[in-house]
């Protein structure tokens, strides 16, 4: 009886310490795209979050490469949420200054996420009519695959899917598969349980991983019998053509560059030390 008791006293101090080092972890994750815009031009942004329990820091720098994008878009910015303590930071990283911002900014309102599902809703339409023009509609769809290197240390598996309309648009769309990954599981899982505490509704926030091709199928409600894509879509590249086009009218790539586990670094979620407060 005393071995029983003390075998179950060990099982559960195993279980706990196991369930105490999950709630202690982080998950760091960087995040390049790039976009080439008619008229605007290459714009490239640089990503970077750190995902804890009940916390959150995200940083972003873009750049354009011409003049007057640059004068729009060009910035270098900083976000820490902290859902627990009820704190929110925003910080300049060029300028090394931060304000604390009023906990209720952090907060999802009702209405705005009322009026970015509508947008959003609006923005599937256009292109469930098709990307060569408001009156197309897709015309055929085909997926191929190949293997697609490695990325993070993981191989993968590259798919095309292409989509063409009725006026003869194209849509390229190019995806590194890889198997499911524990981080970027975590990642999800940590960033959807702070999402959701700040009052955003469970179907607006976005899966990390998810594709695009999927999406863009289901939102046009296609039928088709393409291959499926299941696991974590590490890289993209998305391409648009006008009928007899050889350049893309639109490019944007995508990339998880850097997915790590590790112990919980509560320095991480506080504004350097370097930085000053200011009211501006």
């Amino acid at each position: 009886m005393f071995i029983y008791i003390k075998a179950s006293a060990l099982f559960i101090l195993i279980v706990a310490k196991f369930v105490f080092a999950q709630a202690e972890q982080q998950v760091s994750m960087g995040l390049s795209m790039s976009f080439n815009i008619p008229y605007v031009g290459p714009i490239n942004k640089l990503d970077t979050f750190v995902f804890g329990p009940n916390m959150w820091h995200h940083t972003e720098t873009t750049k354009a490469k011409r003049f007057y994008a640059k004068m729009l878009v060009n910035d270098s910015k900083g976000k820490i949420i902290d859902t627990k303590n009820e704190l929110f930071f925003k910080y300049n990283i060029e300028d090394k200054e931060y304000q604390q911002m009023p906990f209720e900014k952090a907060l999802y309102k009702k209405d705005s996420v009322k009026t970015k599902n509508s947008s959003s809703k609006k923005k599937r339409s256009s292109w469930s009519m098709g990307f060569g023009g408001n009156e197309s509609s897709i015309d055929s769809v085909y997926r191929s695959k190949q293997r697609g290197g490695s990325f993070l240390g993981v191989e993968s598996i590259k798919w095309t899917t292409t989509i063409i309309d009725s006026s003869g648009g194209i849509l390229i769309i190019q995806e590194w598969e890889t198997p499911q990954l524990p981080a970027l599981r975590l990642a999800d899982s940590l960033n959807k349980s702070l999402q959701l505490s700040l009052g955003r509704p469970d179907t607006s926030i976005a899966e990390f991983g998810a594709g695009f091709s999927n999406m863009i199928l289901k939102s046009t409600n296609v039928n088709h019998q393409l291959p499926q894509i299941n696991g974590e879509i590490i890289k993209a590249v998305v391409q648009s053509f006008e009928e007899n086009e050889s350049d893309p009218t639109f490019t944007m790539e995508l990339e998880i560059t850097n997915l790590l586990i590790e112990p919980l670094n509560r320095e991480d979620f506080i504004v350097p030390q370097q930085y000053t407060i200011t009211n501006k």
